[in-house]
């Protein structure tokens, strides 16, 4: 049995399938994101998945692709973890979620953008990953996701630059308790998935001119300070997009990247489904793994 793990730091997506890719079983849990989770926590959530403690001896291969996981450090923690439950396992790669954003989306040269609970870019040019600049985290970046905007639409609300209308309903959805505020920003192991859970408001929104602009304001920032990073690539080949934030604002964002000149190829919500195809056809068989 193979494993497959996609995670973001507000949710994980896990399937288990054959070695013919037939789906097993399909669970989604909190986010999984080393670099603000204990290893104990994390062999916790995967524990509570009943599926898969009863399976652990029959997972021979796991691939674990996840936001944090771009340094050995946070690699090993996650490796580590998996390999003291799946104590059979003969396989275990762990990558970052941009190599699962490239492989749910192309097997040929393109731009790949990630807009979820965090944001990241890169160029794939057939065979490697290619980063001009690194992800640098909720706290320094993340333009364009779902964290950001968070930000600021709770810096919108405090700062009473939010429409009146918008902030009513705001304050009906999520209160106005500036002590429990701080408490999840500054006491919880996940405030950037907590920011991003602030998202949701502005889908419900989407008709109002304040979260338009909020959304179009936030993708353009993205597209001029990241994106433009591969302009000279995006003149012969595609973006595609992966993440909830993206899916939900194609229009917007196809109206920025078309006014530049460039295509865009794809918008994929959850890349897991994807990674079963790039994995059964990429992967040597198992009795040949050593």
């Amino acid at each position: 049995m193979i494993l497959i793990a996609d995670s973001g730091s507000t949710k994980c997506d896990w399937i288990l399938i054959d070695r013919f890719g037939n789906n097993l079983c399909s669970k989604t849990t909190i986010g999984i994101n080393p670099l603000n989770i204990s290893q104990n926590n994390i062999k916790d959530i995967i524990l509570e998945i009943s599926e898969l403690s009863e399976k652990r001896n029959l997972i021979d291969e796991i691939h674990f692709y996840g936001a944090g996981c771009g340094t050995k450090t946070s690699n090993e923690k996650i490796k580590s973890s998996l390999y003291s439950i799946f104590k059979k396992a003969k396989l275990i790669k762990v990558e970052e979620d941009i190599i699962a954003a490239v492989h749910a989306t192309t097997e040929i040269p393109g731009v790949i953008a990630i807009l979820g609970t965090g944001s990241n870019c890169c160029y794939f040019d057939g065979e490697k990953v290619i980063q001009y600049a690194p992800s640098l985290g909720y706290l320094l970046a993340d333009e364009a996701s779902g964290n950001y905007f968070g930000k600021e639409l709770l810096k919108s609300f405090y700062l009473q630059n939010m429409p009146s209308s918008l902030a009513k309903e705001f304050k009906t959805m999520f209160g106005a308790d500036l002590e429990q505020l701080f408490y999840n920003l500054y006491d919880l192991k996940q405030p950037n998935a907590y920011l991003a859970s602030y998202a949701i408001f502005m889908f419900q929104h989407r008709d109002h001119p304040f979260i338009e602009n909020l959304l179009y304001n936030g993708i353009k920032i993205f597209v001029d300070n990241y994106l433009m990073l591969y302009a000279k690539e995006l003149e012969n080949h595609p973006i595609h997009f992966v993440g909830s934030i993206a899916y939900y604002s194609q229009d917007i964002i196809n109206r920025i990247v078309v006014d530049r000149g460039f295509t865009v190829k794809s918008f994929v919500k959850k890349p897991i489904n994807n990674l079963i195809n790039h994995i059964i056809s990429t992967q040597h068989p198992l009795q040949k793994i050593v």
